[in-house]
């Protein structure tokens, strides 16, 4: 502890040298505005990058209900993404109403290829995939009462190995 209260008054010393101070009559004026804003500049160039490097650090060693809570939510906005998108792009789906054994084949296709295509291997590989995945999304949308997993979901399982964009 004396060590460091050594250095800061060593560092006190030369940053408050005449050489730095402005003399003016008999009053000598020290800068320590000027000096202690670009001290700081310095400090945070300096410890920006060693802070950045320690939150990397620690996020890679999270207990691991923190990682599985960060990845959960991961996967649950990919899905919702995903819905999301599939509703907009399939006519006839709509988000305030239920969807029909119509419309639910080609929504959970749309949205199984958009996930698909934008979402990180690690997180496909996490949320069990394409199966996976399909199996998730079909508790995603909201069906109407002719939906059921023998004629939707079943099918798009069947179908899995024929789409391109689930190989």
């Amino acid at each position: 502890m004396i060590r460091i209260a050594l250095a800061a008054l060593a560092l006190a010393c030369v940053l408050a040298s005449p050489a730095l101070a402005q003399a003016t009559g008999s009053v000598l004026v020290i800068p320590w505005g000027g000096m202690l804003g670009e001290f700081s500049k310095a400090a945070l160039e300096v410890l920006a990058p060693v802070l950045l490097a320690a939150l990397t650090y620690a996020a890679g060693r999270l207990p691991w209900w923190a990682a599985m809570w960060f990845t959960t939510q991961r996967i649950d906005r990919m899905l919702k993404t995903g819905a999301d998108y599939a509703i907009n792009a399939v006519e006839g789906a709509t988000h305030d109403k239920a969807l029909s054994v119509d419309v639910g084949y080609p929504v959970i296709k749309v949205a199984l290829e958009r996930i698909m295509g934008s979402t990180p291997a690690w997180l496909l590989k996490e949320a069990g995939g394409a199966k996976g995945i399909t199996e998730r999304l079909f508790r995603v949308f909201k069906f109407d009462e002719t939906v059921t997993d023998a004629n939707t979901l079943s099918k798009v399982v069947t179908d899995l190995p024929t789409f391109s964009f689930a190989q």
